[in-house]
This record gives structure tokens, C-alpha cells and sequence, in this order.
């Protein structure tokens, strides 16, 4: 059993009034035990990437994430609390978006209006979000949507593009078998010979690009 940390003053100091009963007496040195055999809640408790895996979820909360979805990874739930009133101060910028898609895992590229100006009205702004290695689904997509109108200026529309992406890196790869004829006195051939076989392999680069229908937000 582990010793009690909790300090001798609170055995016998009570917050509760002279008319309690035995249990809520019981009741209020459990929780203190519970609460003293904690070992230093703060400043870790704060810290997004070193709290408890528990209290993710109550700190993204308290730091009002816009987007919160109970399947994503631990270390994604970490960035997101960690980022989130960076992203607020981003909001309805090329860079915010960029930011906070990449900490969903997702890449982005963000073509303002004044960028297309004979393809785009006023105030809107084209967005595509690619998904590498990852099913597109519905959920995905709305959760995107929800994001985009979250952060994104009163008066700006969007319109977005969603893609799943697979890229590889090509190689080039050279082998050469080769064999040494030796010779030994008195036996001197008139010549020597060299047999190689070389094998040569080359990877090609395959970018494959599925797309959503066109999302145009008003």
C-alpha cells in the first residue's frame, strides 16, 4: 500500500459544516486522497502534447477546437489542442487553412480569387485537400466542409476539391556479376576472359487522383 501524501491538516480540517455525517466525512478525505496522490498536475495538465492521454479531449474542449472527431490518432487530437487558438488567430488565411488541414492530415492548396480572377468571382477561393493513403468517405468530407466554414471570413465562399493521393519515389538499380581468370606457371593461356551479366531495374513514378465532386459553399 502506498504511503498518503495527503497533509496532516486536511485529516482533521473540513470544509463541510459541523452537521455532516460520517459518510460525506468519508467521502471528502477520499476525494482529497484522490486528488494529493497526483504528482504534480501542473504544468503538464496545460500542455497539450504531455497531459494525460484522458484529458485530451476536456482541454479541446475547454480550447473550443472547432472540428473534434473521436477516431482520430492520439497524436492528432495532441496538434489540434496544441494549435487551436494559433488557428483562430489564422482564420480566413491561406496559411490558417493550410495549417489546420495539415494537422488533420491532410495536404492543401489554397488558390485565393485574385489568383483566377477570370475563373473565380469576388471573395471566393479554391481549395483542394488531397488524402494520401486514406479512404475517401463522406464523414471525411463533411468534416472538411465543417472546418472550412468554421475558419473561413463572413463574407468569402469556397470551392473545394477533394483528391486521394499515392506518391513513390523512383529507383535505379545496377548489378554486375564479373569473373577473374588466374593464371599459374607453367600454364599461360593466350588470353583471359571476362563473363558479366548485368541486370538493370527502373521504378516508375504512378500518381493516381480520385476526385470528389466540386463542393461550392455560398
Amino acid at each position: 500500500m502506498s504511503q498518503s501524501k495527503l497533509p496532516l491538516t486536511l485529516k482533521t480540517y473540513s470544509v463541510l459544516p459541523d452537521n455532516r455525517s460520517p459518510l460525506e466525512r468519508a467521502l471528502e478525505l477520499a476525494l482529497s486522497e484522490a486528488l494529493y496522490s497526483i504528482d504534480h498536475p501542473y504544468p503538464e495538465l496545460l500542455n497539450a502534447q504531455k497531459t494525460p492521454k484522458g484529458v485530451i479531449t476536456t482541454l479541446g474542449i475547454d480550447r473550443q477546437v472547432p472540428v473534434w472527431d473521436s477516431t482520430d490518432t492520439e497524436q492528432v487530437k495532441r496538434d489540434r489542442t496544441q494549435q487551436a487558438w494559433r488557428n483562430r488567430q489564422l482564420s480566413g488565411t491561406r496559411a490558417g487553412f493550410i495549417k489546420a488541414l495539415g494537422q488533420m492530415g491532410f495536404g492543401a492548396d489554397v488558390t485565393p480569387w485574385f489568383k483566377k480572377p477570370n475563373e473565380l468571382e469576388p471573395y471566393y477561393f479554391q481549395i483542394w485537400v488531397y488524402a494520401a493513403d486514406r479512404v475517401l468517405t463522406p464523414e471525411i468530407n463533411a468534416r472538411i466542409d465543417q472546418l472550412l466554414t468554421e475558419m473561413k471570413s463572413e463574407r468569402d465562399s469556397y470551392v473545394m476539391d477533394l483528391a486521394r493521393e499515392s506518391i513513390s519515389t523512383p529507383r535505379i538499380a545496377v548489378a554486375a556479376e564479373i569473373g577473374i581468370t588466374m593464371t599459374s606457371t607453367p600454364f599461360v593461356p593466350a588470353g583471359s576472359e571476362t563473363n558479366a551479366l548485368t541486370h538493370t531495374g527502373i521504378a516508375q513514378h504512378l500518381r493516381i487522383i480520385s476526385t470528389s465532386e466540386p463542393a461550392r459553399n455560398e
